[in-house]
């Protein structure tokens, strides 16, 4: 069932935008940082997500709640949702066709990606129905970059006529399953997103934070969760898949300073470095973290409204 998005205070004098950032399983730690707002009476009138948080973003602009996107999490298997493109015999077959083709181009004859993407885009039926993002509940913004044309895309509510973002295309009527999976497909993890033409791959590639379109949409105020890399160092990094993600997280910070934190009033960065990431039983602390996080900011936020 879902839940009706809390009412607006009527001491609250702006509208207020709300960017959650992309970051994996941390990504969990949005739900806190919702939880929080609700307990508190903080309105968010727009939200936007990337990656990981297209998807807490794209729930609870449908109207569900923290408590039963945390219920959600303790449902998932992982199992359910990985349907691997690559197995050795694969490998073996790649390999294969690439000694034969007589170009030694090893990398033009590896799949596009892991991971195919129809069971989690399966799963985000489930929970979006075929619901477009003209159907939420408050307005929202989901990202995305078109690999052929290095254009962000914004899967968003219509926006206020005359505004737009340099190398940005807008689509108002995609459904939201389609609109999240694109968000989420991490560059040679998942196979990209193929939609109207265009190869569709992690909004985090170029805005790992979407600040900016909450303020072509008309927030007032905008508040950012950023669960992207801090800078920690990482000595953890053994293959060729965690290289890839580590250089994603690098580009995504760099891109973050540069770019989203312009348009953020305040910046809410829980502090989960000491987390594991890859381990989905540690969502509670993540949550936790992100929970408490939002609450050191309470009262600034409050003034900033």
């Amino acid at each position: 069932m879902l839940v009706t998005i809390n009412k607006r205070p009527r001491d609250i004098q702006h509208t207020v935008g709300v960017a959650l950032s992309g970051g994996g399983l941390r990504g969990t730690s949005h739900i806190g940082v919702l939880k929080a707002f609700a307990e508190y009476n903080i309105p968010i009138d727009y939200i936007s997500g990337t990656s990981a948080g297209a998807i807490v973003a794209t729930m609870y602009a449908c109207g569900y709640s923290p408590q039963q996107m945390q219920s959600i999490i303790h449902s998932i298997q992982i199992p359910d949702l990985i349907d691997l493109k690559v197995t050795t015999s694969d490998l073996f077959k790649h390999g294969f066709k690439w000694m034969l083709s007589g170009k030694f181009r090893f990398w033009s004859v590896i799949p596009s990606g892991l991971i195919k993407g129809e069971k989690i885009e399966a799963t985000l039926t489930k929970f979006f129905q075929h619901r477009s993002v003209r159907d939420t509940k408050i307005p929202l913004a989901i990202t995305a970059v078109d690999l052929n044309t290095a254009d962000t895309v914004f899967f968003t509510s219509p926006l206020p006529q005359g505004r737009g973002i340099l190398n940005a295309r807008y689509y108002h009527n995609a459904l939201l399953y389609e609109a999240v999976r694109a968000s989420i497909s991490i560059p040679g993890v998942f196979f990209p997103k193929k939609y109207r033409g265009m190869t569709l791959v992690d909004g985090a590639v170029k805005n790992n934070l979407p600040t900016d379109i909450l303020d072509y949409m008309g927030a007032q105020k905008i508040i950012a969760v950023d669960l992207g890399y801090t800078g920690q160092p990482n000595y953890e990094i053994n293959s060729v898949g965690e290289i890839l993600m580590q250089c994603i997280e690098i580009m995504g910070r760099e891109v973050t300073l540069m770019k989203s934190e312009q348009y953020a009033d305040i910046i809410i960065r829980p502090q989960v470095a000491d987390l594991n990431h890859k381990d989905l039983n540690q969502a509670n602390e993540f949550i936790k973290r992100g929970y408490q996080a939002a609450v050191e900011k309470i009262d600034e936020i409050r003034q900033l409204l």
